[in-house]
C-alpha cells in the first residue's frame, strides 16, 4: 500500500518531479563522463610511459640514475639476460644504451640524448612503430639513419632526410662525433623522450661509445601486472648491484596525478550528492507541507506512522532511483562514445603536448563509476527526507484537521 501511494503521489506534480529527475540525471551523466575522461587521460600517460620507456620494471646499474656516466653501466648484458630467462612472468625486454651530448645542425645546436635501441625489440616491447608520425620506422640503409623526438625536431627545424651531427664523450673519455640522416620523427607522448631523444641502432651507438655487450637500461614487460612486485623481489634477489625499479618508482609524478584525479572525482561526487539531496529535499518538503491535512487524516483514523513514513521515504527513493537510472544511461552512452571514438582536443594540441597528452583522448569505463554514483544518490535520498519526516512526526493530527495549526 505504501509503495502504491508513494508512486501515485510522486506524479501529482509531474513537472516538479520531472525537473528534479532531470537535474539529477544531467549532473550525474556529466560526472560519469568527466570521470571516465580524466581517468582515461591518466591511463594514457601511464601506458605511454610504460610502452615508450620504463616498462613495468627497469634495471639500472647502481648510481647510474644519480650520475649518468658510462662508468656505471650494465655489463655484460648477456649474463643478465640469462638470469632474466629464469624468472617467470617476464613477457619481453628492451636493452638500451644511451649517452648525453650535443646535437647540431648547420644553424643550431642543443643538448640531447643519443639512445641505442633494437627496433625489433622495441616493437615487441611496446609497439614503438605506432609513435612514428613522419617518415618510416627504420634506421635506413645499413642502419645509418636515426629517429628523433618530435619536439626536438621542431626546435631544430628538422625534417625527414635532414643531416645532423651528435657529439659526446665515449667510454674512454674521448670526444667523438657521429653523423646521420633522419629517417623518421617519433611522437611518443612522453615529454622526456620527445624533447631530447635521438634513437639509433644498438650496433651504431656501441661502436660510437667504444662499448660492447653493455647497456644503461634494461626495461621489462610482465605478463600479469598484478605480479609486478613479486617479480621485482625475485629480480632483486638474483641480480646483485643492480637497481630493480617499478614504473611508479621511476615516475612518482604520475601516481601523484592519479591521486589528484581521485580527489577531484570525490569532490565531484560530493557536488552530485549535494545537488541530489537539495533537489529531493525541496520536493519532499513542499510535498509534505502540501499534504499535511491528508497525512493528519490518515494518522487520525489509525494509520500507523510507520506506513506514512515509508510512503514518504519510498516517494523520495523513486525520485532518486529514476534520476540515477536516467543519469547512468546517459553517462553510459557518453562513456561508450568517448571510449571508442575519443574526444577531439586538437584545438588545444600545443598545450596538451607539454604535459604528454594526446590530442585525441579516450575515456575509461568501469563498473565502480556507477556503483559510486548509486550510493551517492542513495544516501542523498535518505538524507533529504529527515527534515520532512521530523516535521510530520511533531504534528498534532486533530489540530491540523481543524485548521488550527500547520
Amino acid at each position: 500500500m505504501s509503495t502504491v501511494l508513494a508512486w501515485l503521489s510522486l506524479w501529482r506534480r509531474k513537472t516538479r518531479s520531472l525537473m528534479v529527475i532531470m537535474m539529477i540525471a544531467l549532473s550525474l551523466a556529466g560526472l560519469l563522463g568527466l570521470q571516465g575522461l580524466y581517468d582515461g587521460m591518466i591511463t594514457h600517460l601511464i601506458n605511454t610511459t610504460i610502452r615508450s620507456d620504463s616498462g613495468e620494471i627497469s634495471l639500472y646499474a647502481k648510481e647510474y640514475r644519480l650520475n649518468k656516466s658510462l662508468d656505471h653501466i650494465l655489463s655484460p648484458v648477456s649474463h643478465i639476460e640469462e638470469k632474466l630467462l629464469s624468472v617467470k612472468g617476464i613477457k619481453s625486454s628492451s636493452i638500451r644504451l644511451q649517452q648525453e651530448g650535443l646535437i647540431a645542425t648547420a644553424h643550431k645546436s642543443l643538448g640531447a640524448t643519443l639512445k641505442g635501441i633494437s627496433l625489433e625489440s622495441e616493437q615487441n616491447f611496446g609497439q614503438f612503430d605506432t609513435f612514428t608520425t613522419i617518415g618510416t620506422y627504420s634506421f635506413g640503409e645499413k642502419n645509418k639513419g636515426a629517429l628523433i623526438g618530435s619536439t626536438l625536431a621542431k626546435k631544430l627545424n628538422l625534417e625527414v632526410g635532414s643531416r645532423v651531427i651528435f657529439t659526446a664523450q665515449d667510454a674512454n673519455n674521448e670526444i667523438n662525433s657521429i653523423s646521420f640522416r633522419l629517417s623518421g620523427i617519433l611522437k611518443t607522448g612522453n615529454p622526456a623522450l620527445d624533447e631530447n631523444s635521438v634513437f639509433v641502432s644498438m650496433e651504431k651507438i656501441s661502436h660510437f661509445l667504444n662499448l660492447k655487450d653493455s647497456a644503461t637500461q634494461i626495461a621489462l614487460r610482465v605478463t600479469d601486472t598484478e605480479k609486478t612486485q613479486k617479480i621485482q623481489k625475485e629480480l632483486r634477489k638474483s641480480l646483485e648491484n643492480i637497481e630493480v625499479l617499478r614504473w611508479d618508482e621511476l615516475y612518482p609524478l604520475l601516481i601523484q596525478m592519479r591521486d589528484i584525479m581521485e580527489i577531484f572525482n570525490l569532490a565531484s561526487y560530493a557536488i552530485v550528492f549535494i545537488v541530489a539531496a537539495l533537489g529531493i529535499f525541496g520536493v519532499m518538503l513542499v510535498s509534505v507541507l502540501e499534504r499535511m491535512r491528508e497525512f493528519s487524516i490518515m494518522l487520525a483514523i489509525g494509520t500507523p506512522y510507520k506506513m506514512v513514513r515509508d510512503q514518504i521515504i519510498l516517494e523520495a527513493s523513486f525520485l532518486g532511483f529514476i534520476g540515477f537510472m536516467a543519469g547512468a544511461f546517459l553517462g553510459w552512452i557518453s562513456l561508450v562514445y568517448m571510449s571508442t571514438a575519443g574526444v577531439d582536443l586538437r584545438s588545444f594540441e600545443a598545450g596538451l603536448e607539454m604535459y604528454g597528452y594526446s590530442a585525441i583522448m579516450f575515456a575509461d569505463m568501469h563498473l565502480y563509476y556507477f556503483l559510486q554514483a548509486f550510493f551517492a544518490v542513495f544516501f542523498a535520498t535518505l538524507l533529504s527526507v529527515i527534515w520532512p519526516l521530523r516535521i510530520l512526526k511533531k504534528i498534532k493530527p486533530i489540530q491540523v484537521i481543524q485548521g488550527k495549526m500547520l
